[in-house]
């Protein structure tokens, strides 16, 4: 694997951190992460990733050390991401999003179609948050903005209890922290992003980006089974149902036993659906 370079393109109102790796002339793979982690949460399928593709993974607005200044709006985000696309001169990406990015990396597709060959969607992007059962935008809010650990250590042990993450390096979550006044270490990301995401995620107009969508996508889910109760299931069950009808190019492939995370509890199979995919 080619070594991964650290860089920085400007953005309105900042720049985004983001890294390089793989061979310059290999089929461009960007990576974007879920909310309130950064582009570490790929670590453990960057060695295989890197080994087929020019890989990068990038540190979106509010998270890690990109820019924390809004506003924190998908449009923005892919605002973000046309730029570092300009700036790596990439005619042509594929992109694999997890959770909350997935939305934004859609309407980059819509935008600029000839620009993205293919989505895999990691367990997001198909529905809106605001119909999910059981979410609620303040309390969530709340609870995440308040979140705290004694150390990163300790929040490595807490996200290690919950999804595995074997092959994570130690420290990945050193930049998805920060010390905050009371002491204690708690997410980077501002509470107005918290706000302003969720509420994009809640509110955007799933139907229209449906209808818009033309690459080929993979909708790579986790295993239902872990969901905590019926309406849930159910939910996300109707909600895979309806995507599929309004996006026919779709497919759509389930990694058992997987966590919503599914790149960090099952990261081999996770490369090897994208592999598949996007060797067609």
């Amino acid at each position: 694997m080619k070594v991964e370079q650290v860089k920085h393109v400007e953005v309105e109102a900042g720049r985004l951190e983001y890294s390089v790796s793989g061979h310059a002339d290999a089929p461009a793979l960007l990576l974007l992460h879920a909310i309130r982690n950064t582009r570490h949460l790929f670590a453990s399928l960057l060695p295989e990733l890197a080994k087929h593709y020019r890989v990068v993974a990038v540190d979106l607005r509010g998270h890690g050390n990109s820019t924390d200044r809004g506003p924190f709006a998908f449009e923005r985000i892919v605002d973000d991401l046309a730029c570092l696309l300009e700036q790596e001169g990439l005619s042509q990406v594929a992109i694999v999003a997890a959770s909350f990015s997935a939305v934004p990396a859609q309407m980059l597709a819509v935008r600029e179609p000839q620009r993205i060959a293919s989505l895999v969607l990691l367990d997001g992007g198909y529905y809106s948050l605001g119909a999910m059962p059981g979410f609620e935008h303040d309390p969530t809010v709340e609870r995440l903005s308040s979140t705290r650990f004694q150390t990163v250590e300790e929040a490595e042990r807490q996200f290690a209890k919950r999804y595995g993450g074997r092959k994570l390096p130690a420290g990945w979550m050193s930049t998805e922290l920060v010390r905050k006044e009371d002491g204690g270490f708690g997410y980077r990301l501002p509470r107005e992003a918290f706000d302003g995401y969720f509420h994009q995620y809640a509110t955007y107009d799933l139907d229209e980006l449906c209808r818009q969508l033309t690459c080929p996508v993979l909708l790579l889910l986790a295993d239902e089974n872990h969901l905590p109760d019926e309406a849930q299931r159910s939910f996300f069950r109707e909600a895979v149902a309806k995507y599929r009808s309004a996006v026919p190019q779709a497919q759509v492939r389930t990694i058992a036993n997987s966590l919503h995370l599914l790149m960090v509890t099952h990261p081999d199979e996770t490369v090897n659906e994208i592999n598949l995919f996007l060797h067609r």
